[in-house]
């Protein structure tokens, strides 16, 4: 019985310890991968140099949408969001970060902007066909430049997508307007089905109105302008890590804290991999080649060192 006991405590023990190290004594880093392409390059950035500049790391990713990710972050699954949005989900965030489990380590990107957009083309310029439209409330007067296909009578602004925690706060500005006599408010099904009908009438060089984000690869190509009174409050993009990282982890933590981008060095990443097809691993690796100054600011000298090295 003693036997069975001991190799019970000692099977314990193991299993404890390898949630806190793998096999070859590393330790492991998860990072949430969320469903849009800057946190997933922003995953790799940090990846990159974790791998090449330090020692006694394995990284990891667990895939998953905003709150899947928070929640994992919040029960130590996952060790880093690089990318937290947390304008969009205030209250859950604030009372996780203020009881201990969520640590912010500041922000990420400044101020990411999110509201309604328009192509600039249509408002803009001698050719211009809504040169009065400036803001929400304008758009009463231009309903026949963004005809609903499935209802010719009303035109179409589209608020979002469907399971978006920004939903409500477009549908907020629809109803506020007053637009339901001229327009009926759209929900696309995915981004990738949104972005599609912005790409779609750009083309066309015709009318498109809603709700779109930076950073994100269209807005790094297409001239799109916001329109007034559609602004979302600045959203809070940070990096914030489970409880267990700074004792885990604490030099990546060091690094975690200085790391910061801009929107238009993301909307550029961004743009350049989908025109070039790249992973995001190529993308990464493209982003620590052109902003060598910035990274380097991040890390020791004798990581960058190391990093340079592997690139």
């Amino acid at each position: 019985m003693k036997k069975i006991v001991v190799a019970m405590l000692l099977a314990v023990s193991l299993l404890l310890t390898g949630c806190a190290k793998q096999d070859d004594g590393s330790k492991k880093i998860v990072f949430g991968d969320k469903s849009w392409d800057s946190i997933k390059v922003h995953n790799r950035i940090m990846a990159f140099i974790i791998e090449n500049g330090y020692e006694g790391y394995e990284i990891d990713y667990i895939a998953g949408d905003t709150i899947p990710v928070v929640n994992g972050v919040m029960q130590g699954d996952i060790d880093v969001d690089m990318e937290s949005w947390h304008s969009n989900f205030r209250e859950l965030y604030d009372k996780a970060i203020k009881q201990g489990k969520l640590i912010d380590l500041g922000k990420n990107l400044p101020d990411a902007p999110q509201g309604w957009f328009v192509p600039r083309y249509l408002v803009e310029g001698d050719d211009a066909l809504a040169p009065d439209l400036k803001s929400v409330k304008d758009l009463a007067k231009y309903p026949e430049l963004f005809t609903d296909p499935e209802d010719k009578t009303k035109g179409l602004i589209y608020g979002g997508c469907a399971g978006w925690g920004q939903l409500p706060i477009s549908q907020k500005i629809f109803d506020d307007a007053g637009l339901e006599d001229k327009f009926n408010f759209g929900i696309a099904g995915s981004g990738t089905a949104l972005a599609g009908t912005m790409v779609g009438q750009y083309k066309k060089e015709q009318g498109w109105v809603g709700y779109y984000w930076a950073p994100t690869a269209i807005l790094g190509k297409l001239d799109m302008v916001m329109l007034e009174g559609s602004r979302y409050e600045p959203a809070d993009v940070n990096i914030l890590i489970s409880e267990e990282m700074e004792e885990k982890a604490p030099e990546i933590v060091e690094v975690l804290k200085k790391y910061s981008t801009t929107v238009a060095q993301n909307n550029k990443f961004l743009a350049l991999m989908e025109d070039n097809e790249w992973s995001y691993e190529e993308t990464a690796k493209w982003f620590l080649t052109t902003y060598k100054d910035l990274w380097k600011s991040w890390v020791p000298a004798d990581v960058a060192t190391k990093v340079e090295s592997a690139l």
